[in-house]
């Protein structure tokens, strides 16, 4: 089955000074064909939704996988809409700076400024605090598309309690971008996609975007399916507040985009065609709260974290168990990353990174999953069970007669290990560990779990070893490389 598949080659041969050897253009090809046969692969292991990757010399692939209808055999493909979740904050975080860099309000104004009856615990939550989720506030007082009027969402909300001093610590919260999306409403005197549209998305000429302004054809919006492809819907087919989700949603999440369009996005922001130079800088470097580090953050509506190779990484995901949606931005690398999905899987969960590696390591084999299907599903269940009752010996044997067919689910696997280490069982949690690496022995996530398990397990020498040989295997690790700091110390 042939799927839509787009190159867009956009050289940049025209610019003064720049040439390219022969070599070069073999590696560029190189890179291209790895990159389609790894999405093709994954397609065929049920990847479903829609990539975009901007190369490092301009060039373009765009992509869909799957199906966005799988009753009409409508495929995925670069025009499909789709619910980008919680990518919706850097959209909100976005419009709360262009309205500071207006002088119509300044982060660091208290909440009380725009709302009444704020009772004494968050008189000193400012919108910075929303903005980095160091509120203390909860992150969610409903479901997403539970019907609430303003008055009743600030109720609940100022009702209930802080989770730590607004400023102290991190804890994220819904909840809170939706008070900025009130915000952005009562500072504008707009509505908040109008505000958006008018502000951010018209001059990023993003036309595809939004809750119902673009007048969405329903046929191009994605249907959303569980991982056994039962039908979850079109977002749009659930309980609205007439053009947009209830305030449950509002600023925070809901927001339908492609890729094509989120694309404009990021290249908008790289050229201060929104925010001006400094204005921007302060979206992805905020001030920090003290004793945070540069390593990793959370900004203004994105999530900051420094490479392997000493370079920035900008990012956020978006997921509501159905839709799952991730940007990421290389600055330095000039390396930008979309991924949207109407069937979410916790195995393609980080596509993006897989694409970075393979992108920015040419040594890097990706892993390709077992196909998520019933008959791998029930297999993998058989093998947790086999250890839980009988040992990890039985469940090698049991492992070992299946040859292959049906196959162990990976990231199934490591998910039952860290519940079990959550649970206090590390003894049964290495054992599982100890299976999933003998069945994925190239696969650096299953290595770093084995590694995990070990150390929880008090074993640090074969931490320490296991955690260098999940490195080896992804050299862009910084989680990996800080536990190996902390055990050779």
């Amino acid at each position: 089955m042939k799927f839509l598949l787009q190159l867009l080659v956009l050289m940049l041969l025209s610019l003064p000074g720049f040439t390219q050897s022969q070599s070069g253009a073999n590696q560029d090809q190189n890179l291209n064909l790895r990159l389609e046969n790894y999405l093709s692969d994954m397609e065929k292991a049920g990847l479903t939704g829609s990539v975009l990757i901007s190369l490092p010399d301009g060039s373009i692939i765009s992509r869909g996988c799957g199906f966005r209808n799988l009753v009409t055999n409508q495929p995925n493909d670069a025009a499909t809409v789709f619910d980008i979740g919680s990518l919706t904050k850097q959209f909100t975080a976005t419009a709360i700076l262009k309205l500071e860099m207006a002088g119509k309000l300044s982060v660091d104004d208290a909440i009380t400024k725009y709302f009444e009856m704020v009772p004494e615990d968050k008189k000193n939550i400012t919108i910075h605090d929303l903005l980095r989720h160091q509120s203390g506030l909860i992150s969610n007082i409903g479901k997403d598309y539970e019907k609430i009027d303003k008055p009743d969402f600030l109720s609940k909300l100022f009702s209930t309690k802080l989770k730590f001093k607004p400023g102290d610590d991190f804890s994220y919260s819904n909840i809170g971008y939706t008070l900025l999306a009130l915000i952005i409403e009562k500072v504008s005197g707009q509505t908040y996609e109008t505000h958006l549209y008018e502000n951010l998305w018209h001059p990023a000429k993003m036309q595809n975007t939004g809750y119902s302004r673009p007048a969405f054809d329903a046929d191009r919006i994605a249907i959303g399916y569980d991982q056994l492809n039962v039908t979850w819907g079109r977002p749009t087919e659930k309980e609205w507040d007439g053009s947009a989700p209830y305030l449950h949603l509002l600023g925070n999440g809901g927001i339908l985009s492609t890729t094509e369009d989120m694309y404009k996005w990021s290249q908008a922001l790289q050229t201060n065609i929104i925010l001006n130079e400094d204005v921007t800088k302060k979206l992805f470097s905020p001030k920090l709260r003290s004793g945070e580090t540069e390593n990793s953050y959370y900004a203004y509506g994105w999530d900051v974290s420094r490479t392997n190779r000493n370079t920035i990484r900008y990012g956020h995901n978006g997921y509501n168990r159905i839709f799952y949606a991730d940007l990421m931005i290389y600055p330095v690398e000039k390396v930008v990353l979309i991924w949207l999905s109407n069937k979410s899987n916790e195995e393609f969960n980080e596509l993006n990174k897989e694409l970075s590696r393979i992108i920015l390591n040419p040594d890097y084999v990706p892993i390709i999953p077992a196909t998520d299907n019933s008959a791998n599903r029930e297999f993998t269940s058989l093998i947790i069970e086999t250890i839980k009752s009988s040992g990890l010996n039985k469940a090698r044997e049991v492992y070992s007669a299946a040859n292959g067919s049906p196959a162990l689910l990976e990231y199934v696997m490591r998910q039952e290990g860290f519940t079990q280490l959550d649970n206090s069982n590390p003894k049964l949690a290495l054992e599982i560990f100890e299976l999933n690496a003998i069945a994925y022995p190239e696969s650096a996530k299953a290595i770093q779990g084995l590694a995990e398990g070990y150390m929880e397990t008090g074993k640090n020498e074969l931490a320490l070893k296991y955690f260098k040989e999940s490195l080896r295997l992804n050299s862009d690790n910084p989680f990996v490389n800080d536990m190996i700091g902390k055990l050779e110390k």
